[in-house]
């Protein structure tokens, strides 16, 4: 019972940040977060259904879905990257190929690794897919978050609740990756509750913070501009900004 109200819940958040982003207009800010958002509220609808109704086909539906999932959730630390940064578009430019590069990599590691195995089986590959990408995902919030503060770049309420939920929540899936596989079948009991509850909390951040569009944060162009500053310090800060190192080394070592 208490894990259909967890699981319901996180459902009954989702449907409201859809419904809001609807009435505010925010679907056209962030069009992949909220198509990420719409793909887990259907993948569970679809999930309950077939786990009710033809069981024998919940397991693999399931972990074919995840990849999908997987997907849609990078292409939103793009989009956080696009936004963050499209005051500096080299740095943003720079950034996204990087990313790209990574996350391909990481995608083409786990197919090359099963594509010479003698047995496939999509949970196993799906999950070890999963627990790479999070690192990278781990390393690219943490960057973005490292240049936003040390460079002072402006950003608003919903910007920072998408940042802050979803840094949130890759930080969860990545410690219960990593503990599943040392951990015993208590720490699997306890991860299919504190797994559900994390994701509730980070709906409600990002339902608190996507309640209403925030209103766009000034460029330091801008705002140098309406304060009658000289425009080389902001090419100068563009300058030090596009040296700004936005690799992830070691992202995905084994």
């Amino acid at each position: 019972m208490l894990t259909l109200i967890i699981l319901w819940g996180g459902v009954a958040l989702e449907l409201v940040l859809i419904v809001r982003a609807i009435q505010g207009g925010l679907l056209r800010r962030f069009p992949l977060f909220y198509s990420y958002l719409t793909f887990v509220l259907l993948e569970s609808f679809l999930a309950w259904n077939l786990y009710r109704r033809a069981p024998e086909l919940y397991a693999s539906v399931y972990w074919y879905l995840q990849w999908v999932a997987l997907l849609l959730g990078s292409l939103v630390i793009f989009e956080i990257y696009r936004i963050a940064l499209k005051s500096y578009p080299g740095t943003a430019r720079i950034a996204r190929n990087l990313l790209l590069f990574v996350f391909a990599l990481t995608f083409a590691k786990v197919l090359v690794n099963y594509s010479f195995g003698s047995v496939y089986w999509p949970a196993t590959t799906t999950a070890e897919l999963e627990r790479n990408l999070r690192i990278v995902q781990g390393f690219a919030i943490l960057a973005i978050a490292v240049v936003l503060l040390v460079y002072s770049i402006p950003r608003n309420r919903n910007l920072n609740g998408i940042l802050i939920g979803y840094g949130l929540f890759v930080a969860s899936s990545i410690v219960q990756l990593s503990l599943l596989s040392h951990a015993g079948s208590w720490f699997q009991k306890l991860v299919w509750y504190t797994g559900p509850v994390a994701y509730d909390v980070v709906l409600g951040i990002w339902t608190v913070a996507l309640w209403s569009p925030a209103p766009e944060p000034v460029s330091p162009r801008a705002a140098l501009d309406l304060a009658g500053g000289h425009p080389s310090l902001v090419a100068r800060a563009e300058q030090d900004l596009q040296r700004a190192n936005l690799g992830f080394p070691g992202a995905f070592r084994r």
